[in-house]
């Protein structure tokens, strides 16, 4: 699903995610406190077309301008916003979550975009019912691992024992050595990930392939080598977990780690649903 902006005047219509007629209790809110969202002056609302429910807010469409848009600390804590509320819908009722900032000019705009794509909405919570997102993120210590590539290849290890005791020639040595390294620990991750990937998507309804992100965004030392997506039935993710302590994929004390995130919303196995003209 794409955004959608609109700068006209009066309220906006944004649009959290579709969902079924079960999540109508938590968008009340125990004890009848609503739900609050992005803009938190207007609660969360719910507008039910045919079996499917849009969750929904009134926001002020000229706050969604270029420039807060562009702005870490405005954009944050509505993210979050968005992004909580969406978890909650996702405890009672499959969802397709869309992304931040989707804003429709009013309620009966809204309606004709759930009647166009009616058909894909509902097949898309078919799809969804019972499963949730996860991510594995794969990261390497570069040095750890290059030592332990270095003792774990015979050729390597032979020329590693037969390096000059010369100073000067033992350098010049090892420099000759380090493509071999090199080329040996990529080898040796690309296989590891791919392996990894083979047995986590047998538990899986269906993988992805995410970016890869730099250590600035990460904010961690070891470079990412692995970042995928897997959408995982409540009933399949015991076993999805136990593929990670493996130890024939943990491959602890070899520099490569993984991480298992979530469960988020299926942000990447939602069908693309274009909103045409909000």
């Amino acid at each position: 699903m794409t955004d959608s902006h609109d700068g006209g005047s009066g309220p906006g219509i944004y649009l959290y995610c579709l969902a079924r007629p079960e999540c109508f209790p938590v968008v009340k809110g125990a004890a009848g406190q609503d739900l609050r969202g992005v803009d938190e002056r207007y609660p969360v609302a719910a507008l039910e077309e045919d079996g499917v429910v849009a969750v929904i807010g009134e926001v002020d469409p000229g706050e969604f301008c270029d420039r807060n848009l562009q702005t870490l600390s405005w954009v944050g804590p509505r993210a979050c916003r968005h992004e909580a509320v969406v978890e909650r819908i996702m405890g009672a009722s499959p969802v397709l979550p869309v992304k931040f900032g989707a804003i429709f000019r009013s309620r009966a705009r809204l309606r004709e975009f759930l009647g166009r794509h009616r058909e894909d909405i509902v097949r898309g919570l078919d799809d969804l019912r019972d499963k949730a997102e996860w991510s594995v993120k794969g990261y390497l210590d570069e040095e750890e691992a290059r030592r332990f590539t270095a003792a774990a290849d015979p050729a390597i290890r032979s020329r590693l024992a037969a390096l000059s005791q010369a100073p000067g020639a033992r350098y010049i040595q090892r420099k000759q050595l380090d493509p071999m390294i090199e080329a040996a620990l990529r080898a040796w991750v690309a296989q590891a990930t791919h392996d990894l990937h083979e047995v986590l998507t047998l538990h899986a309804a269906a993988s992805t392939e995410l970016r890869r992100h730099a250590g600035a965004v990460t904010g961690r030392p070891e470079r990412m080598v692995f970042n995928r997506g897997f959408l995982v039935t409540h009933a399949a993710l015991p076993d999805f977990r136990a593929v990670l302590s493996d130890p024939r994929h943990a491959h602890k004390g070899t520099g490569l780690t993984f991480e298992l995130r979530g469960p988020w919303p299926p942000y990447n196995f939602c069908p693309t649903l274009s909103e045409g003209d909000p």
